[in-house]
């Protein structure tokens, strides 16, 4: 199995002698004395190089000593062992001679350069030997040495990398002249290989150790092995699924045999036509004695067809099975990345993909790959009779790394097949993907951010009912004008919720109406502001519009764009730009530049772990309560429903994970109503009818051995924001206080006391607390309402009345009823108790029970105000007022205490855990409240 040993190259034998005399009258008849000159260098060039006869050849040219061969470039997961896709012009691998079966190497020479060893890039007698078969017969074998042939394919290589098509069809024309270059050519290369190398080649290394075994190292990786087959390692792993280095003589003698005419004998296609070549190599291999007579016998009994183990490439992102979405990011990223791309470099980006030889590490998870993949394909057949399609992104939130990238239907660039398509729904259009889906409640986290950042709180109440709001009431300070010239009356997807309530509430219900009004209590501009940061742009590529619609996420984003925004929430403030890719080494192995990983903090960290505290509120009380983790994990999480259903989202996380899942119709705006998905018929489609539960789905399988983490708590300033003075609302109608309050952050008690006074009947005359009050933004203010109707026990004690039982419309007052009497007081009784009630000395106070809290309310010279007061022995708590110090005045007797209501005054039905924590937080600052009302006049004496 040895190569040749040692040449000689400084002795011509009589033969040669002969032969070259002989071609030089051959060539002296064909082409004239000066090309004729050429036959005698070919055989006595290493003799008289000393002398100078190397003058006779010609100058090595640069397309012969700086020519880089195509090779494929390789797509892996993270992992850098998982094949994704393979891409090339030319399907080839060069891989050096120790690397390639000594099989091959005498097997190609064998059939292709008998006397390889011998000559000097030129055979002689293989030119006398063709010319008289020429001259002779009607065949016309060819008389080109391993050497001219890769002259030949290096000339032609590289006027195909310079697109230089005159050159090309130089390098391939069929004449005398282009011959007599290619015998100059293969001339001067075969000397220049000698002079580097050397002559003397060890039988014993297998890596290239003299100038002939460059010659076939390079002629191995250049010929073509079949149909855009180039190279011995492609070959090999086409046909036998092995490396070139593990061939088999069999093996090595169908290769070789292909590259007279890789159509003709493709084993693959035609097996009988490469059995007939393969053969036909065995016995020039058994003539050389390569091989023994047994071995020949033996190898041609079998088949082609039995020796094959046809691996066909995995070419092109159609191959990519488990992520060809995401393989074709990934190569639009190479293509079109500016570090890809940077001035003066050789290749483009395109070119490296398709010659450089790439290996291509991402930052793909297969195991989460195809757990994406399931639970897509489990919500949504690729071929729906819909047409509609999913789409999902996960990200590492740490990193941005993109885990996975799967969509419900197949990857087809010519889309030709039913439920497949080219387009890569997950990102912008920019780099494969649509023109982008409206994210519809998907965007509210991104106002939330926003309402935060400006000195907001989740605690803090605001206006959830359906109101018009006018083109003057928004703001937009980037803009010249209006932001708007239409007046706007949003509404709720289902109608309800239209009401007063907490930005928690309205986060984890998903509430259009109340985020139309924090919207419209914010910067337009900030808010364009925040969602840039926070990674959000349109799929198109057009301008964020400023508009106050974009409160209900009317422009198009990619699942893409939304996983970031959600990874900056669980980030804890942190964006990292999506990365797809870890490493790329060329063919070299030298290590290329990538787009590095981007890391900035974009918004605080309490604002983020606030918007993420309102997202696992979603969870836990919202409207993804149904789709929480199997294993009880903390998650956070918004539903997304687009107008008129078109598009349906689910964005969610942990503090480890962050999964982004779209549906809807890739062609058009279709509304999700009266439709069958999956063969199940939807009335109407929201966010947590299929995007939800598919969530689920992916997050439970690719959480599986994930540690459990859990989210950062929010801050008391996030939860209930700094206080402000609360505004007066003396003097109003209960509807003009809501909307007063509402505007400064505070909510008015559901109900309030009616209390008899001269005021015009309807009017607020007293609340609590009172104005300029600081007061923690969200909380209730109670308060008072005149009436002119006299209650019926001042002019008429109840019969049987129980003195440890107030009276159903009782006020509380400082003086006690007779407890003697049960029938009407006296007159004079009667007349100083009216006097409290119709005209109160300044300063005097009196006393009322709420429906929701009952307070101490003091006479001044402004009017009725109300002050909080604390509890008292032989008082009743009826609840938690402004700082938890709220009661009931002191009973007429022990015990005698009105119907307790929740401290916030609001229906059981919309009050909650987080009131209870408002309470709590106000009931620390109780004493300080007391302490200032005291010092202002407003007390109980």
């Amino acid at each position: 199995m040895s190569r040749s040993s040692r040449r000689p190259r400084t002795k011509v034998t009589f033969v040669q002698l002969v032969t070259a005399l002989a071609l030089f009258v051959v060539l002296s008849i064909m082409g004239g004395f000066l090309v004729a000159g050429l036959a005698l260098p070919a055989v006595t060039v290493a003799g008289s190089a000393a002398e100078g006869s190397a003058e006779l050849f010609e100058e090595l040219p640069q397309e012969l000593s700086a020519v880089r061969l195509p090779q494929q470039s390789n797509i892996y997961d993270r992992t850098g062992e998982n094949l994704l896709a393979t891409f090339y012009s030319q399907n080839r691998v060069v891989v050096p001679l120790e690397r390639i079966s000594p099989w091959l190497q005498k097997a190609v020479v064998s059939i292709e350069d008998k006397r390889f060893w011998e000559h000097h890039g030129v055979d002689g007698e293989g030119l006398m030997r063709a010319a008289y078969i020429n001259l002779t017969s009607p065949n016309s074998p060819g008389a080109s040495t391993l050497t001219q042939q890769l002259v030949k394919n290096t000339l032609l290589q590289q006027a195909i990398a310079n697109e230089d098509e005159e050159a090309e069809e130089s390098a391939t024309e069929v004449s005398l002249s282009r011959k007599i270059r290619e015998w100059r050519l293969a001339l001067a290369l075969e000397e220049n290989l000698d002079h580097e190398y050397g002559i003397e080649c060890d039988p014993e290394d297998l890596a290239v150790d003299c100038g002939k075994e460059q010659v076939i190292e390079q002629y191995l990786n250049i010929a073509q092995f079949g149909s855009n087959t180039y190279g011995a390692e492609a070959a090999a792993q086409l046909y036998f699924s092995k490396s070139a280095a593990d061939l088999t003589a069999i093996e090595a003698a169908t290769i070789a045999g292909i590259t007279q005419n890789p159509s003709r004998w493709d084993p693959i296609r035609y097996p009988e036509n490469a059995k007939n070549r393969r053969d036909t190599v065995l016995f020039t291999m058994y003539e050389q004695e390569y091989i023994t007579e047994a071995e020949f016998d033996e190898f041609t009994s079998i088949p082609v067809e039995d020796t094959l183990r046809v691996s066909s490439p995995k070419f092109s992102c159609v191959a990519a099975a488990d992520a060809p979405f995401f393989c074709d990011y990934v190569t639009k990223i190479i293509r079109d990345d500016a570090v890809f791309n940077q001035e003066g470099a050789e290749l483009t980006g395109a070119d490296l993909l398709y010659r450089g030889g790439l290996d291509v590490i991402t930052t793909l998870d297969l195991s989460k790959q195809r757990a994406a993949n399931a639970a897509l394909r489990d919500a949504l057949p690729a071929n729906d009779p819909s047409g509609w399609a999913m789409a999902m992104v996960s990200l590492d939130p740490e990193t941005g790394q993109i885990l996975a990238m799967s969509q419900s239907k197949t990857f087809d660039p010519s889309a030709e097949e039913e439920g497949s398509t080219a387009i890569n729904y997950s990102v912008d259009r920019e780099w494969g993907g649509s023109r982008g889906f409206s994210p519809g409640s998907t965007f509210k986290p991104v106002i939330l951010a926003e309402w935060l950042k400006s000195g907001h709180a989740l605690m803090q109440n605001v206006d959830g009912r359906e109101q018009e709001y006018q083109p003057e009431s928004w703001e937009a300070s980037c803009l010249d004008g209006l932001a708007t010239g239409d007046t706007w009356k949003p509404g709720n997807v289902e109608g309800a919720r239209a009401y007063q309530q907490s930005v928690l509430q309205a986060t984890a219900n998903s509430v259009n109406t109340a985020y139309v009004n924090m919207t419209n209590q914010l910067d337009l501009c900030a808010i364009r502001d925040t969602a840039g940061a926070l990674g959000f742009e349109r799929a198109d590529g057009k301008d964020f519009e400023i508009t106050p619609t974009m409160s209900l996420g009317t422009q198009n984003a990619s699942p893409l764009s939304m996983a970031q925004v959600a990874q900056v929430f669980a980030n804890e403030g942190v964006r990292c730009d999506p990365l797809a890719i870890l490493a790329v080494t060329d063919a070299d192995g030298n290590e290329l530049e990538v787009p590095q990983q981007n890391c900035e903090r974009v918004i605080e960290k309490e604002v983020a772990d606030g918007v993420a505290y309102a997202m696992q509120e979603v969870m836990k009380n919202g409207s993804g309560r149904d789709v929480n983790i199997a294993d009880g994990r903390p998650s956070a999480g918004k539903t997304g429903t687009a107008q008129l259903n078109a598009h349906t989202w689910f964005m969610g996380f942990t503090p480890n994970l962050v999964a982004t899942v779209w549906l809807g119709n890739p062609n058009v705006d279709e509304p999700g109503r009266n439709i069958r998905l999956n063969g199940v018929f939807h009335d109407v489609l929201y966010g947590s009818t299929i995007a939800a539960p598919t969530w689920k789905a992916y997050m439970d399988k690719a959480l599986e051995g994930m540690p459990v983490e859990n989210f950062p708590a929010p801050t008391d300033e996030i939860l209930y924001g700094k206080p402000i003075p609360v505004p007066s609302i003396v003097g109003l109608t209960e509807d003009e206080a809501r909307d007063v309050l509402a505007k400064a952050g505070f909510r008015l008690a559901a109900e309030g006391s009616r209390r008899y006074s001269t005021q015009t009947p309807g009017t607020i005359i007293g609340q609590s607390p009172s104005a300029g009050y600081n007061y923690l933004p969200g909380s209730t203010v109670n308060f008072t309402v005149a009436t002119d109707t006299m209650p019926g026990w001042y002019t008429n004690w109840p019969s049987g009345w129980d003195p440890n039982v107030a009276p159903d419309d009782w006020w509380g007052t400082r003086g006690r009823p007779p407890s003697s009497r049960t029938t009407r007081p006296r007159a004079g009784r009667v007349t100083r108790m009216r006097s409290r009630v119709q005209g109160t000395t300044p300063g005097r106070a009196t006393a009322t029970a709420t429906a929701t809290v009952t307070t101490t309310t003091a006479a001044t010279d402004h009017g009725e105000a109300r002050s909080p007061g604390a509890g008292r022995r032989g008082g009743c708590r009826a609840g938690l007022g402004p700082r938890g110090g709220a009661r009931l005045h002191r009973a007429p007797l022990r015990g005698a205490c009105p119907a307790r209501r929740h401290a916030s005054g609001a229906h059981p039905a919309a009050v909650g855990p987080a009131h209870d924590a408002v309470a709590a937080r106000q009931g620390r600052l109780g004493q300080v409240a007391r302490a200032r009302e005291r010092r202002r006049g407003h007390h109980d004496g």
